[in-house]
């Protein structure tokens, strides 16, 4: 397990804070791990920040495997169902992310 936190950790994570920056804010701690993200985000920010490896790794799992069932020749498709296997791997990494944004909104829900 270790290894694949060390493979997929630090991207994951660093997509934590290119979402941060990209909404203009800074990361409260940062580690291979784990960012904490500060407590005062909006829903819509916290949405944002918290799911954008998912987007990015499930979305890049769905391209590859787009490309798996284009491939014009069978190296092709072994290149891309290799890429969708390292993506499907980091979007499973993403689920407790996933997590995190449906007890976020049912808590909002709940609010309301």
């Amino acid at each position: 397990m270790d290894i694949l936190y060390r493979i997929f950790g630090p991207p994951h994570e660093l997509l934590h804070v290119i979402a941060l920056w990209i909404i203009g804010r800074r990361p409260r701690a940062v580690s291979i791990r784990h960012v904490d993200i500060p407590d005062d985000l909006s829903t819509r920010e916290y949405v944002f920040v918290a799911g954008l490896p998912a987007l990015v790794f499930w979305g890049a799992a769905l391209w590859s495997l787009m490309g798996v069932v284009n491939a014009r020749t069978f190296g092709e498709g072994v290149v891309c169902f290799l890429l969708f296997m390292v993506c499907s791997m980091a979007g499973f990494g993403t689920l407790g992310d996933l997590q995190l944004i449906a007890a976020r909104l049912k808590e909002e829900r709940r609010v309301k």
